[in-house]
């Protein structure tokens, strides 16, 4: 939910009568949100290790580089009628779920390694390669994008 101030209030961010304000640069607003304390089960777990599995891949400098480029152009891109993404791992993030989902039985992302990646050459290594997987949307021009992970 967008956010209006009164007296000339615009960078607040924090919590305030269980609601959450938090700006966001990409857009340029301050946005609110109600606080929901989360609720443990055993999905969490899950998501927890995939996390820190994820984390552990640690992308190179030009692959994030390459993620940054290309949100910029899909969040350009009016054809899709999507979401924005906010960073390059929110498109990572993207990618890498759907390629559990595209290969179930090859990718697991709770034991993913860099090593895995490159030895059953999965789509992922490269942003042009995941664009031409189907894991990522085509935009133009993606050939460049060919930085490894």
């Amino acid at each position: 939910m967008k956010v209006y101030f009164k007296y000339g209030l615009q960078g607040y961010s924090g919590y305030l009568d269980d609601a959450v304000f938090y700006y966001n640069p990409k857009i340029k607003l301050t946005l609110m949100r109600p606080y929901v304390y989360p609720e443990l089960n055993h999905n969490n777990e899950r998501t927890t290790s995939i996390m820190a599995n994820l984390k552990l891949i640690n992308p190179s400098e030009g692959y994030k580089q390459n993620l940054r480029d290309y949100i910029m152009y899909y969040n350009d891109s009016k054809e899709y009628g999507h979401k924005p993404l906010s960073a390059w791992n929110t498109a990572w993030l993207k990618m890498l779920f759907a390629m559990q989902e595209a290969m179930p039985d090859v990718v697991n992302l709770q034991t993913l390694s860099r090593e895995q990646i490159y030895d059953m050459n999965l789509p992922c290594k490269t942003v042009k390669a995941a664009i031409e997987a189907g894991l990522l949307p085509i935009e133009e021009d993606y050939a460049r994008w060919n930085k490894p992970i």
